[in-house]
């Protein structure tokens, strides 16, 4: 009986020692060096991937973003506890799904011209997910969008903008600024746009709504005696971040006036934009480009001229502008344009786009002095920023 009752004894001890030992073995098993060993030999068998990062996030999962041989980014999230792949409807709560996917659209479409947002917020467009200590990381993959843009798309998202639909502890980037279009970087091509004889009602109108669609900005030169009767015009093309200039009251031949003329139609200019925007006007834009040297001095501004004249008056064929400034622009233009007729407002329709996907971004003349780090002085004449 005894000898029963000891048999059963260390049955029972081998049968929960072996529970134990499988119970340790899964637990070792899934530990993170074997989940990581696991991932990577998984996608290390297959030369095309190539690890690009790895994070470990709140000690909970860990997230994997590779590179394929089409230069496609994949990202792989396993929670360490099961070893299961998550999925980035995993990480979000389930009744906070929609309210996440609609701020990750705005996002979208905070950063990308419209060209590309209207294709990147389509649920078929496939995403892949990075996961960092204080933002999320979206890639975007197998896409088309026209004009064909070579860049990465994707987008950062601070955990700020998420923190209330996230399902798992995250840190909080105090110093955070929301997302912007306008983040301009030297890291592209840059030009100033440059509109002439402005303002012109519609067509003014129009050009500021595509210049915002392709988060663009421009400088638009005015002629007095139209602006006066425009006021909310410039204070729409200033709100929406473009910039003004003179170009005189009356559009007249600064070379055939005299002194006393420019200083007068200076002063006039300045009272109406100052009335406007309580500060003074920094550039002049000499109708047809003409200004004596000895005439630089007499006002307080500086003369902005261009490099890349379209004669868009002269050409009035979208087309032809279109193929002109895309065969002849090069990095630091100054390009001159007139708001004035139909086929440029087509022509910038058209053009910005294109002139992203090529790399190019569109400012007003202060944002190209800026980021090239030229300093304007008054009473010089600038063409680029070369």
């Amino acid at each position: 009986m005894i000898v029963m009752k000891s048999r059963v004894f260390y049955l029972s001890l081998f049968i929960v020692i072996v529970i134990v030992m499988n119970a340790v073995s899964f637990k070792v098993f899934y530990k993170k060096e074997d989940v990581e060993y696991a991932n990577l030999c998984y996608y290390e068998e297959d030369n095309n991937y190539i690890l690009v990062e790895k994070n470990e996030i709140a000690d909970n999962f860990i997230s994997y973003l590779y590179k394929d041989s089409s230069d496609n980014y994949i990202g792989k999230i396993y929670d360490y506890d099961s070893n299961k792949e998550l999925l980035i409807t995993d990480l979000i709560k389930e009744d906070k799904l929609e309210e996440y996917n609609n701020k990750i659209k705005e996002l979208i479409y905070l950063k990308y011209p419209k060209f590309i947002s209207d294709v990147l917020v389509l649920d078929e467009t496939d995403k892949s997910y990075l996961f960092r200590d204080n933002e999320l990381i979206i890639y975007f993959n197998n896409y088309v969008i026209e004009p064909e843009v070579l860049e990465t798309l994707y987008l950062k998202v601070n955990y700020n903008e998420i923190k209330d639909y996230l399902n798992f502890l995250v840190i909080y980037d105090s110093d955070y600024e929301n997302e912007s279009g306008y983040n301009y970087t030297n890291a592209k091509k840059s030009i100033a746009f440059t509109f002439d004889d402005s303002p012109n009602k519609n067509k003014t109108n129009v050009i500021l709504e595509e210049l915002k669609n392709n988060y663009a900005h421009a400088t638009f030169f005015v002629v007095g005696s139209k602006a006066i009767y425009n006021k909310d015009l410039l204070i729409s093309i200033k709100n929406m971040g473009n910039e003004i200039g003179s170009h005189t009251y009356n559009h007249a031949n600064m070379g055939k006036m005299t002194d006393e003329e420019i200083l007068n139609d200076y002063e006039t200019m300045n009272n109406l934009y100052k009335n406007l925007f309580k500060t003074d006007l920094k550039y002049i834009r000499p109708p047809y480009g003409v200004i004596k040297k000895n005439q630089l001095d007499l006002i307080p501004t500086s003369y902005i001229l261009w490099s890349l004249d379209t004669n868009d008056w002269r050409y009035r064929n979208s087309d032809y502008l279109v193929n002109y400034v895309l065969e002849n622009v090069q990095d630091g233009d100054i390009i001159l344009f007139h708001d004035s007729y139909d086929s440029t407002v087509d022509a910038i329709k058209k053009l910005l786009p294109l002139l992203y996907s090529k790399g190019y971004q569109v400012m007003s003349v202060s944002e190209l002095f800026d980021l090239k780090k030229i300093s304007i002085q008054n009473n010089q004449i600038y063409h680029n920023a070369y």
